[in-house]
């Protein structure tokens, strides 16, 4: 009979595996979309590229859409909780109205976990991730823009902390951290001068990885934001 430390050490192993493996799936994947949704772009790019830097701030809902699976899950009950996010982008427009987007963004966000109907049973939980975003941009408009941005973005989780009743946990073993989705966003943008823009506007993102790791359930990670913003263009 193997003891039981053993089966613990090997089951903990072959969790790490894991996560690894899908830490390099999730890289393969971001990249393998990104050179599917950069054929047109290369194509359309003209020899002097217009670029653009920016930062932005934004706030809103975080919210876990949960699927009940088996009998275990259907116990399992997420409340929506804050986010709040900021960071600096990139932009390149290869035409007038159409162009690429990317950037780093730092985000904070809370939710908690109920099982069962008891308060006692409710876990909170708290996470710091940085995001990737890879976004098409589609632009219309003269003085003022409206630009669209849609296309993937992928998370990764790098603290959570669970607590209830007092006691906290670091609950990243629990998570998994590696969070790949899209995106889509909506820009109100007003030039201040010839090379400054001011914007605002929502901007929705949908994470497909299960959340939980182990779990006879699903769940998926999804936000909405109200983002505000300066853009620096050289066009």
């Amino acid at each position: 009979m193997e003891p039981a430390s053993c089966r613990n050490n090997h089951r903990s192993v072959l969790i790490r595996i894991t996560k690894i493996q899908n830490t390099l799936l999730c890289i393969v994947i971001f990249f393998l979309l990104a050179i599917v949704f950069t054929p047109h772009a290369i194509l359309a790019q003209s020899t002097t590229e217009n670029k653009a830097l920016g930062f932005n701030i934004a706030a809103g809902l975080s919210d876990v859409w949960h699927v009940s699976g088996t009998e275990d899950g259907k116990t399992v009950r997420w409340q929506p909780g804050l986010i709040a996010s900021g960071g600096f982008f990139s932009e390149t427009m290869f035409t007038p109205n159409f162009g690429m987007h990317s950037g780093l963004h730092y985000a904070f966000f809370k939710n908690e976990l109920q099982f069962g109907s008891s308060s006692e049973a409710t876990i909170v939980s708290k996470s710091q991730s940085m995001i990737i975003p890879l976004y098409l941009l589609s632009s219309l408009g003269s003085k003022v823009k409206l630009d669209i941005l849609y296309g993937i973005a992928y998370m990764h989780i790098f603290h959570n902390s669970m607590s209830n009743d007092g006691q906290s946990t670091n609950g990243i073993k629990y998570l998994n951290y590696n969070q790949f989705g899209g995106g889509l966003q909506l820009r109100v943008r007003f030039a201040i001068n010839k090379f400054t823009h001011f914007y605002f506007g929502p901007h929705a993102q949908f994470y497909l990885s299960n959340l939980i790791e182990s779990t006879n359930w699903r769940d998926y990670m999804y936000n909405t934001q109200c983002e505000i913003g300066m853009l620096f263009t050289t066009f």
